[in-house]
């Protein structure tokens, strides 16, 4: 009888840890799907799902489209540099293009501060003919084609007092799969539409004269192709409309880390950090040589010899990944070969920058010089969502500016 009534003990021990523990599941479960289900914030409104074969079609005429916008570019480009060789035979063609790196981006906004102060004229900051950005870059891209002392210096404050509110957990639970990115960026959006306001367009619409370039990459998830922005063109529109929205979105989608950032859907299309496609933009898919600057050049003005041209690359951050001793679970191992991944396809891109120099130089269409610019030394480990440290971000923003104001801080040759 003893032996009876202790096994039906143990039995109900059973049971009810068992139904305990089933509860427990149940209510995560119910947790977990009710806040995906009830926080339709933290989710992309439904996409309309497109033919792959009509995508196909729409990245075709993306590549034909990009290249006709080049081959007009450089044909405004030689006429920009016909006027300006008139009045100085020696004047060259000059553009800026500026790197992704989240928070290092204070460090190329406080570079371009400090090279803003230099006087010698061989050295100085010169007026750019076209500026690039990507994420970070595309936050500073526009106000270094403003020039002015004031811009450059309200860029800089922009990453040197960012809040605590830039990046922010979603909830209740941030990492539920069908939000469509961990966090949200309240603080950052806030702040781009401060900084792209419509005083800010106005200066950009007073700067662009023919010929003149601002464009900012972002990438569209959609087609897998790089979408570039003609910025110059979305300050106009936001002038004209009075609405700034054109603007931040663009700057939005460069900005937007995937999974990390909330994409952008413009157009139809999604879009994501322009850093997927390539962490700097210098001219994308080349062209024939008889639509490059130097061929429209040759063929305009045959007898004229063809400017110059100074490609000017900030990189916001280390050229390569800082080494370290990787540790040796799989998570630790993905991140760092990721990262290492991010370096290195920087210095491919800009040994073709290099390369594309040489022929262009070879094929006798233009003298190309390169010259860049990146931390070199170790930089601190940020920790997400906290990706936005302040007290770093300013000390950058220091040594970018301490770099910028020595002429000699720049390297000369291919990595």
């Amino acid at each position: 009888m003893k032996n009876r009534h202790s096994w039906r003990f143990w039995l109900l021990i059973a049971a009810s840890f068992s139904l305990g523990a089933i509860s427990v599941v149940v209510f995560a479960v119910l947790a977990y799907v009710g806040a995906g289900a009830f926080n339709s914030d933290n989710r992309l409104a439904k996409r309309n799902n497109i033919a792959q074969a009509e995508l196909i079609q729409r990245r075709k005429q993306e590549m034909a489209e990009l290249l006709e916008r080049k081959r007009r570019s450089s044909e405004h480009l030689v006429d920009r540099m016909y006027s300006r060789y008139l009045d100085n035979p020696n004047a060259t063609m000059d553009f800026l293009v500026i790197s992704g790196g989240g928070e290092n981006g204070a460090f190329g906004s406080g570079f371009l501060v400090g090279w803003s102060t230099v006087t010698d004229k061989t050295q100085s900051m010169p007026v750019f003919d076209g500026v690039t950005g990507v994420s970070a870059g595309s936050l500073i891209a526009p106000f270094a084609y403003i020039g002015t002392d004031e811009s450059l210096e309200n860029i800089n404050r922009f990453f040197r007092n960012t809040t605590a509110d830039f990046v922010v957990l979603r909830k209740p639970i941030y990492f539920l799969p069908s939000n469509m990115s961990l966090a949200r960026v309240p603080g950052l959006e806030r702040a781009v539409g401060e900084a792209f306001d419509q005083s800010t367009a106005q200066k950009i619409v007073e700067k662009t004269t023919p010929g003149r370039l601002l464009l900012l990459q972002s990438t569209n998830l959609d087609l897998a192709f790089p979408a570039v922005f003609d910025f110059a063109a979305a300050a106009k529109k936001s002038v004209a409309e009075s609405n700034t929205e054109s603007m931040t979105n663009i700057v939005l989608a460069s900005a937007a880390i995937p999974g990390m950032f909330p994409p952008r859907e413009m157009n139809g299309f999604l879009y994501v950090d322009g850093g997927v496609e390539g962490n700097f933009y210098y001219g994308g898919h080349p062209s024939k040589p008889d639509n490059t600057f130097g061929g429209i050049w040759k063929r305009k003005h045959p007898n004229i010899p063809i400017p110059k041209t100074r490609y000017w690359v900030i990189i916001n951050g280390n050229l390569r990944e800082s080494p370290k001793t990787s540790e040796t679970g799989w998570v630790s191992i993905a991140t760092r070969s990721l990262e290492v991944s991010v370096g290195s396809d920087q210095v491919v891109a800009l040994r073709q920058l290099y390369s594309i120099a040489e022929l262009t130089q070879r094929r006798g269409l233009g003298q190309v010089e390169v010259r860049w610019i990146a931390i070199d030394e170790p930089l601190k480990d940020g920790v997400f969502p906290k990706i936005f440290d302040n007290r770093e971000m300013r000390r950058l923003s220091d040594l970018g500016e301490s770099l910028g104001r020595d002429p000699n801080s720049w390297n000369l040759t291919s990595p």
